[in-house]
Parts: C-alpha cells; sequence; structure tokens
C-alpha cells in the first residue's frame, strides 16, 4: 500500500475508479483515520484543540477527567453545532471522536493522552535487531597469578529485626483502573496493598485474599473504592460476601477481616458537588437507586477531575485508622541509636587484642610470594598472545549455511490485511468481511 491516504485522495479515488467515497472507508466515516479531514470532524478536532490551550491541559491528560472539567464550568461549553456540552452519554462520545480526531490530524501528539483502560502489550517475540551471526572469538588470555592485599576480616556487629511491621494488613480494593496514577504511589508510600479489579470481584481474587490474609496472620480491613451507581453500590457487598463464604470454606474463622467502602460515598458526591450522570435506562437497579439517592451516577474520574488531590487525602486518611506512618520513621531513629550502641562496643572489644600484628605477618608472606610470581607473570604475558594467535588460526570457520534457519512459513493465502495491497484491493477485503 505505497499510496498516501488521506480524507482528499479518498474523493479522488473514489471520483477515478466511480464509486462512493464510502465504499473506500473500512469504518464509520466518524471513526475511519483516513476519514478525519472530513469538514465536520476537522471542525471537531479544531474544538477539542481549543478546549486542550483553553484549560492549560498537558501531556498524561485522562480524557474523562477532562470531561468533568468541561461539564464543571459556571457557564456551559458550547460544541461547534451550538448545542451545550452536558453530562450525557452522546456529549462523551463526541468529545471522545473530536479527540480521535485531532490525533489522526496530528493537531494533538500521539501518546499525549492517556490509557488506563487497556494493560501494555505483553512481548515475547523475538528482537528483530538480534540478527544471528555465528563466529568464534579467541580470548588473549591471562596471566592472573598476581594476588590483591587482603586485610583480616575483624569479628563486627550489626543490628537486626528492626522491622516496620504494622499492627494491621490493610488493602485498598478498587473497581477499576483509571486511579492508578493516584494509588499505586500511594500504596508503595504507605504500605497497603492495592487490588485492581474490573467491576464485580471473582471469586478467584476474593478466594486469593483470604489465603493471603491466612498467610499474614494480621487484623485486616479493606477499604474499597467504586463509582457512585448501582452497580459501585453493589460491588463492595459482592467482594464481603465471597470473602465471607471462604473464610467459612476455608476454616478461618479465627481471622479478623473487615471491608468497608470509602469512596465515593452520596454524603462526599453532595459535599464536593460532583455532577451526577444519566443512569443507563436498561440497568434495573437504576430506579432504586435513584429513589434512595436522587437521580443520576457519578464516576470516581469526576473528583479527581474536580478536586484534584481530594481523593488521596480521603485515602490517606482511612488508611492511617489502621497504619501509623511515623513507624518506620520511628524504627530508623532507634535502630541508627542502637547502631551507635554497637559500634561504641565493638571499638572497645577490638582494640583489646593486637590484630595488626598478623595483618603485617600476612602482608610479608604476600610480599614475598609476588617477589616469586611476577617474573612468572612477566614470561606468560609474552608467550600467551603467541597461543592465542595459533588458537585463532586452527579453529574452523563456521559456514553460515550450516545454521539453522526457520522452517518454511504457511502463510494464510488471503489475510483481513495486507501492507502491500492497493487502497482499492485492500477496500474490497474489508467490504468481504463486512459482507457487503
Amino acid at each position: 500500500m505505497t499510496e498516501r491516504m488521506d480524507y482528499q485522495s479518498l474523493l479522488a479515488l473514489a471520483k477515478e475508479v466511480g464509486c462512493k467515497v464510502t465504499d473506500l472507508v473500512a469504518l464509520s466515516p466518524s471513526n475511519d483515520p483516513f476519514y478525519a479531514g472530513r469538514a465536520d470532524r476537522r471542525q471537531a478536532a479544531e474544538w477539542f484543540m481549543g478546549i486542550w490551550e483553553q484549560f492549560g491541559f498537558r501531556h498524561g491528560a485522562h480524557l474523562r477527567r477532562m470531561h468533568y472539567v468541561l461539564i464543571s464550568q459556571p457557564l456551559p461549553i458550547i460544541r461547534p453545532d451550538g448545542q451545550p456540552y452536558t453530562n450525557t452519554l452522546t456529549n462523551w462520545k463526541y468529545f471522545g471522536k473530536a479527540s480521535l480526531s485531532a490525533r489522526y490530524l496530528k493537531m494533538l501528539p500521539f501518546g499525549a493522552l492517556a490509557d488506563r483502560r487497556n494493560d501494555p502489550p505483553i512481548i515475547y517475540a523475538d528482537d528483530s535487531d538480534n540478527m544471528p551471526d555465528p563466529d568464534c572469538y579467541v580470548t588473549d588470555g591471562h596471566a592472573g597469578l598476581a594476588i590483591p592485599r587482603m586485610e583480616i576480616a575483624k569479628p563486627y556487629a550489626f543490628a537486626s529485626g528492626f522491622t516496620a511491621r504494622q499492627d494491621f494488613l490493610v488493602e485498598v480494593w478498587v473497581e477499576k483502573s483509571t486511579q492508578n496514577d493516584i494509588l499505586v504511589p500511594l500504596a508503595s508510600k504507605l504500605g497497603f496493598n492495592l487490588v485492581i479489579g474490573m467491576g464485580d470481584t471473582s471469586e478467584t481474587l476474593a478466594r486469593q485474599a483470604v489465603e493471603r490474609i491466612i498467610s499474614d496472620g494480621r487484623p485486616t480491613r479493606i477499604l474499597y473504592i467504586s463509582d457512585f451507581d448501582p452497580s459501585g453500590r453493589g460491588m463492595p457487598v459482592g467482594l464481603a460476601r465471597k470473602i465471607q463464604f471462604w473464610i467459612q470454606e476455608l476454616e478461618a474463622d479465627h481471622l479478623d477481616v473487615t471491608l468497608q467502602p470509602i469512596l465515593l460515598l452520596p454524603e462526599q458526591c453532595v459535599e464536593y458537588q460532583l455532577p451526577r450522570t444519566p443512569i443507563k435506562e436498561t440497568d434495573r437497579r437504576g430506579p432504586k437507586f435513584e429513589e434512595r439517592f436522587g437521580e443520576g451516577a457519578t464516576e470516581l474520574d469526576a473528583l479527581e477531575s474536580l478536586h484534584p488531590g481530594v481523593m488521596a487525602e480521603i485515602v490517606t486518611r482511612e488508611v492511617g485508622r489502621y497504619l501509623d506512618p511515623t513507624l518506620a520513621r520511628r524504627i530508623r531513629a532507634a535502630e541508627a541509636d542502637f547502631d551507635a550502641a554497637i559500634s561504641d562496643a565493638e571499638h572497645h572489644v577490638l582494640s583489646r587484642y593486637d590484630l595488626d600484628r598478623y595483618q603485617a605477618q600476612a602482608d610479608a608472606a604476600r610480599t614475598a610470594y609476588m617477589d616469586v610470581v611476577t617474573p612468572i607473570e612477566e614470561s606468560l604475558e609474552e608467550l600467551l598472545p603467541e597461543i592465542s594467535g595459533a588458537l585463532d588460526d586452527a579453529v574452523p570457520e563456521y559456514d553460515p549455511d550450516d545454521f539453522p534457519k526457520p522452517r518454511p512459513t504457511d502463510p494464510d493465502p488471503a489475510p483481513l490485511f495486507d501492507s502491500k495491497r492497493s487502497v482499492i484491493e485492500q477496500g474490497d477485503h474489508y467490504n468481504r468481511w463486512k459482507g457487503k
């Protein structure tokens, strides 16, 4: 596929071959990357870039958090079509497509937006730059008979066991990975386990949690973070019930385990004036949820978007109920004091013994050895290059034709995509796949 494709070239090609331009578009006109230059998509991309500059978003911005910034403005943001940008699914989809067009049109650098929905690829393929080049290398050799001066390894003492072990094991469970940029550093700093799920907790994760708690042996406090919506409201109950089951099945009634939701709570949505998103009509739990809490739901992303740092403050406060953030520092100070006392005792004891006399005897023995071995080393340094050269002449050369090669490939005769096809030919394959 050597032709460079964009919106204008697709229009020209369609005219040349006498087909509709949409026949050359593999995806929908609103999503196809080569169709991003269409007037409405370019307009949306320019609008998105205006938003980007207006609010000072920078590399690493999260699209969902940007959405919450927009819908929380005192005066509504206006879309290119004149409609206000409000908290609806339609506007959210428009925002996503506008950002995509901005990237396809190279207005926004690729990678500028953070992707926290997808796991990174797992790479096991051979490094294509590591090309086989069988050969033989001959070393020069080295006499290596000299020995360095060795000092007596005197007895010494050191402190041990000054480990900061909290009274409680704390685990923070969160329903999705979009908050990793906040929670992962916090877990490292405060010393709690972080469990990241995708929606409702699986039986496997719950069982592993109980096994982990049994192995640890300490009272355990689980703090749960989820969206404020019908699904998120039920997730802590789902995890708690499964943990309750596995405590019974693993005969671990002696465990001390509690679970408490800490985010997002209805009172937090009120306190921080977080926007509510309409609940899907297909969610049968929606009416009961809204009867109890009012209209709409709220995502976790809204809190960090509108009140940066508050999520970290809440998690730090709740974790701090059980973990002492000063413990590690105070233990390090106690260890330093003990180390000083050990050092004084060590100096006092070693000063009573004349180890220098033994060190002098060892140094004298080494000097005598070096007097003997130095001439030998000098002779070897002259001889070893000769031996290395003889070995280099003697070793056979490897015939590259003898190197094992991959078996013959068995490629698919008609893959869905082939980069060597023309635009028309590749389009035909897309259309056949889609049944057109």
